[in-house]
């Protein structure tokens, strides 16, 4: 007995050094081994990745040097109401897949290159079954990758005679070179979602607006997520990860005694259900919210404003999403045939060539951590472990006392950074580019909140200004006009120096903005709120989001210039609405 246990020791022991052996030299690929028993998604796509890798060629033309795939299952549930009726309710599952080839080399290939039709500047796609059949996902993949792999070879071919017209000699090249990682997440408990208590909550929040005849239209949207996403790519790195979402948004339209129409949107979005504030938080926020759009329509407007702006809350974190972080983010520079079809890119990256130069007010630091999952006990939304590219991310430093230290990379290289630093973003059909996660914006000059005002009114006073500028809400910066750098203020109050009164205004907008605002801010409050929101993407006319947070102080400004919106007005409706214009009351409100 003791000779066969020595037989078998010794047995395990090889065994042992066979397994180091294997994750010294293939270790994303020992991983892979290890789960793709029961995930036939993950073993069709190493299976047909490896074979394109290997066998991959058309005649005496390039083979690839590099491929991935990215698979992303959603199940989505969908629930909308008005006016306390339900509009929709869908429930439906998803398995989209996109493959990347490419034709050269990591200097040099296909990508980052539009030609001649920006719009079809995107990665190949495909529905593909949501069942997990390996032969049918197989033939998926073959199919997707052959015509990535034709188009490519036609894309490598005219990139290299556009850099031969444009006389292009520098280049950054088009993929870095990044350590293989993998991550294989199996699915934890998320809390419940229970779709018959969500409608009904959907139902009643819409119901609210019974008691505001003044809004013309109002709408309540759920959107819940599950969902799985897949790498793997030719280096060895591959991932499964979870990237659940629940996003409730809330909507109005009124138009003021002017006819100028107004539109405003208020968001949760959490990663998972359980972090949803309850019901009766939910409605208290939807009757503020009606009530401030109520408000909106009998407000006054104002005329040109130059002087400081306090900017509270949500909107501070849109002030830094669209001023600084849009800025940094989708640095690399895609070239086009046609310059003038660049404009369906947004021209972000703006200030990446101000490296090492102020930015900012000297009291600000800024960094990014998508690791972290939480902030004063509020759950972030753009937290992540690893990339859509397979890049691990950590704390990154991008503003060190005013000074910009960094911005966000992808894999795709510039001329002031060759690697990614973890935050390659972006869906299942777009190029992933340098997006962000959870920004965090520190400032070592604050107060609290009401001194903040009081400095407001004191620098005002001193311009002779008889009021100042409260903004307390904006519109995202996926709604921003092509040449603008700031969306719409929704939320805006004069304050009057006199005696410090407030009055909500309504059509203005900012003009003649730059960066120096950044740089003019004087004052923070010594607290924080966290901005949980949608990033949208770089192309106008597929403005694909990712989850990411903002967590700053309120803002003092020392300057900024506000002008009467160039909106025009609208006629007003005819007859008013049936519900209030027939002199119904509320009796069904909140049922």
């Amino acid at each position: 007995m003791r000779d066969v246990m020595v037989i078998f020791m010794k047995k395990m022991c090889g065994f042992r050094i066979f397994i180091m052996f294997c994750l010294i030299l293939h270790p994303s690929s020992f991983i892979l081994s290890a789960y793709a028993a029961d995930d036939q998604v993950l073993k069709a796509m190493d299976d047909e990745l490896g074979r394109s890798m290997a066998r991959l060629k058309m005649d005496d033309l390039a083979k690839p040097y590099y491929a991935a795939y990215y698979v992303v299952d959603s199940t989505n549930t969908y629930i909308s109401a008005s006016f306390g009726a339900i509009l929709r309710k869908t429930i439906y599952a998803s398995r989209e897949l996109a493959a990347d080839v490419r034709i050269g080399s990591r200097e040099l290939d296909n990508t980052n290159y539009a030609g001649s039709d920006f719009q079809a500047y995107k990665p190949f796609s495909a529905n593909i079954p949501v069942e997990d059949d390996y032969n049918a996902l197989r033939f998926s993949l073959w199919s997707l990758t052959d015509q990535a792999y034709k188009a490519a070879l036609e894309k490598y071919s005219q990139k290299k005679a556009y850099m031969e017209k444009k006389g292009i000699k520098e280049i950054y090249g088009d993929l870095s070179v990044e350590k293989p990682e993998a991550l294989i997440e199996d699915r934890v408990a998320t809390g419940a979602f229970e779709t018959s208590v969500w409608e009904e909550t959907v139902r009643r929040l819409s119901a609210v607006f019974r008691k505001y005849p003044k809004i013309q239209n109002s709408d309540v949207n759920l959107n819940h997520t599950l969902r799985v996403n897949r790498f793997i790519n030719s280096e060895g790195s591959r991932y499964r990860v979870y990237g659940d979402a629940l996003s409730l948004t809330i909507s109005a339209g009124a138009q003021t005694r002017e006819g100028l129409k107004i539109n405003d949107e208020m968001e949760f979005n959490y990663q998972l259900p359980g972090a949803v504030p309850g019901f009766d938080i939910l409605a208290a926020r939807t009757e503020e919210f009606a009530g401030r759009m109520s408000y909106l329509v009998d407000s006054s407007t104002a005329g040109v404003y130059l002087g400081p702006v306090l900017f509270e809350d949500q909107a501070a974190a849109e002030f830094f999403n669209q001023l600084f972080v849009e800025n940094i983010s989708f640095v690399r520079t895609i070239w086009a045939d046609n310059d003038e079809s660049r404009k369906w890119y947004v021209d972000s990256g703006a200030l990446t060539d101000k490296l090492g130069m102020r930015v900012m007010a000297p009291f600000l630091s800024v960094y990014d951590d998508p690791l972290q999952t939480q902030s004063g006990g509020a759950a972030l939304y753009g937290s992540y472990k690893i990339d859509n590219e397979g890049v691990r991310p950590g704390k990154l430093e991008l503003v060190k006392n005013g000074r910009l230290a960094n911005f966000y990379m992808s894999r795709a290289p510039v001329k002031q950074f060759k690697t990614s630093n973890g935050h390659g973003r972006g869906a299942y059909d777009e190029f992933f580019s340098a997006r962000p996660g959870n920004v965090f914006i520190l400032s070592e000059k604050t107060a609290p909140k009401e001194e903040l005002k009081k400095k407001l009114l004191a620098m005002a006073k001193e311009l002779g200004l008889e009021y100042a500028i409260i903004v307390r809400r904006m519109a995202g910066g996926g709604s921003k006009r092509l040449e603008d750098l700031m969306a719409k203020p929704m939320l805006v109050y004069k304050a009057y120096v006199k005696d410090g009164a407030e009055e909500l205004i309504n059509g203005v907008e900012f003009d003649g903005v730059s960066f120096r605002a950044l740089r003019d801010i004087v004052l923070t409050s010594d607290d924080y709120y966290v901005h949980n929101f949608y990033q949208s993407g770089p192309l106008f006319y597929n403005r694909a989001d990712v989850p990411a947070a903002i967590i700053t102080p309120s803002i003092l400004v020392q300057e900024m210039e506000l002008k009467k919106t160039e909106q025009k007005p609208d006629r007003l409706p005819y007859l008013p609405h049936p519900y209030f214009g027939e002199g119904k009351g509320d009796k069904e409100a909140g049922k």
